[in-house]
């Protein structure tokens, strides 16, 4: 019997293998099989995922202002996420110590700075007792608002990076993430300062002298009302306040800190947040 030959091998005059006629039926020679073999080596094999970065925390054994600023984005979630305790807050004990506000240290300071305002005005400027009264409590409701705007938009406005982080901490944060911190409840005396003296600089020439002392005094009573009824919400059972109405102002104000900050920015009166529509949903 004559074996089979290519027609390819025999117009090369080369004789063919039958493993040679069955690379070239497969359509896959020797050359071609190396050539799909330096393709699959030419091929960049997958990276491997690079390990993920931890996300930023807050060691509480470390003093927490100079860590709160790196956590960017995440700073919203985990302020209004609240904890028990006292952190410290700083690394110098003077600095830490300057941080602490007892809340009686309000009444005490403030109290005969506006008892004194309003006797100056009916005593010395001769101005009429009902019409004392009357500014007074112009002046304790000019307050509410006052607190109402300030809570709102200066204490929840969202300010991203690390320095507005830090200060909104200093000036609000810190009592959402730890509201029952009795030493970091109540307006320090220093930024106080600044606010009653820059109400003080409004008022004094919007109005006449004697009304404008009045009214000073008024807004002071409702900023010592607004101080110690915050200490009183946080700190004193709602079976210790006197009376339904400081127990709804308490109920709302837990509201705001543990279930929606919201809503519910008035403190010592509900009175702004009816009018503007931001009532706690109790």
């Amino acid at each position: 019997m004559t074996p089979s030959t290519d027609p390819a091998a025999e117009r090369s005059g080369a004789p063919a293998s039958s493993s040679g006629r069955l690379e070239q039926r497969q359509g896959t020679g020797p050359k071609q099989g190396r050539g799909k073999g330096l393709e699959k080596d030419q091929v960049p094999q997958p990276q491997q995922a690079q390990s993920q970065q931890p996300e930023p925390s807050v060691d509480r054994a470390k003093p927490v202002v100079a860590q709160v600023g790196r956590l960017g984005a995440a700073y919203w979630t985990w302020v209004h996420e609240p904890e028990p305790g006292q952190p410290r807050f700083f690394g110098s004990a003077l600095v830490e110590a300057c941080s602490k506000t007892p809340w009686w240290v309000v009444p005490l300071l403030w109290l005969p700075l506006f008892s004194y305002c309003l006797g100056l005005s009916v005593v010395r400027h001769g101005l009429a007792l009902p019409s004392a009264v009357s500014l007074v409590l112009m002046g304790v409701v000019g307050w509410q608002l006052l607190e109402y705007l300030i809570h709102r938009f200066i204490f929840h406005a969202e300010l991203n990076s690390p320095l507005g982080i830090t200060f909104h901490f200093l000036f609000h944060g810190c009592h959402h993430k730890y509201p029952m911190d009795k030493l970091r409840l109540v307006f320090p005396p220093v930024p106080a300062a600044a606010v009653v003296g820059s109400v003080w600089s409004v008022l004094v020439t919007a109005l006449p002298y004697p009304a404008a002392l009045a009214v000073f005094a008024g807004m002071g009573y409702g900023y010592v009302a607004y101080d110690v009824l915050h200490f009183m919400m946080h700190h004193v059972p709602s079976t210790g306040l006197p009376g339904p109405l400081l127990r709804d102002l308490k109920r709302r104000h837990m509201h705001h800190h543990y279930k929606d900050h919201s809503k519910g920015y008035g403190i010592s009166s509900v009175l702004f947040d009816i009018l503007l529509c931001t009532q706690s949903g109790i």
